[in-house]
């Protein structure tokens, strides 16, 4: 596989915006507040496992209205009664989850050569939001809201003129990822850990499996394919 073969790539949010970073700096100073001084791995299970339930409680539910419940319900179960303030700071907090440093330099490289589609998590972000902080426009926005979003997907890239296999999707290790659902052609993972230099192992200087460190990595492999 050669990442020059496709015309298009199909980004989930967890590749461009450090979620779990947001998630933990929003959740860490209430967690020391309970007892049970829950981990940081607890912490995002946690999360995951409020955000499904919300979503099929509250489908229509703005990103700041979904969060700040989402933050009640955390307290509630850790036994930390919720500041009203607290609440409502993480309730707006998912609109300003860092990007990470390299995505709008390697979108701005990568828009040269191919259609850009964003796959939005199920729950609670605001899509816009992110898209303004961003130096370049997606061709298309999927929101996956239920298991139909590959339908909605296929509609794009029809309005496109692409067929499916003209995409190449490129999903996070996150494991709530949308393409870790249901994947029937290649996919690049990109594996963003800090804790060990991914860019340096035999995975990431294989250009045919596409895996990668960071966003950047794969512009990279992208020029080094042009050149080969």
């Amino acid at each position: 596989m050669k990442v020059t073969q496709y015309h298009a790539l199909g980004f989930s949010f967890a590749t461009l915006v450090d979620r779990e970073r947001g998630i933990l700096d929003g959740l860490r100073p209430l967690a020391v507040q309970s007892e049970t001084a829950p981990s940081d791995q607890q912490l995002l299970n946690t999360y995951r496992q409020l955000a499904s339930e919300l979503a099929q409680a509250s489908p229509g539910a703005s990103a700041s209205a979904f969060h700040g419940q989402l933050y009640q319900r955390l307290a509630h179960q850790l036994h930390v009664l919720p500041g009203w303030d607290e609440s409502v700071a993480f309730g707006s907090s998912s609109a300003q989850w860092p990007i990470y440093e390299d995505a709008p330099g390697a979108l701005q490289y990568l828009s040269k050569f191919y259609r850009l589609i964003l796959i939005a998590p199920p729950q609670g972000i605001d899509v816009g939001s992110l898209t303004q902080r961003l130096p370049v426009a997606f061709d298309a926005v999927i929101e996956p809201c239920n298991d139909a979003w590959h339908s909605s997907l296929e509609t794009e890239l029809q309005r496109l003129g692409l067929e499916r296999a003209q995409l190449l999707p490129v999903r996070s290790t996150e494991t709530d990822d949308p393409w870790n659902q249901r994947v029937d052609f290649p996919v690049c993972t990109l594996h963003r850990d800090h804790r060990q230099p991914w860019n340096l192992s035999p995975q990431a200087l294989d250009g045919k499996r596409c895996e990668y460190a960071s966003l950047a990595d794969l512009a990279h492999a992208h020029q080094t394919a042009l050149h080969a």
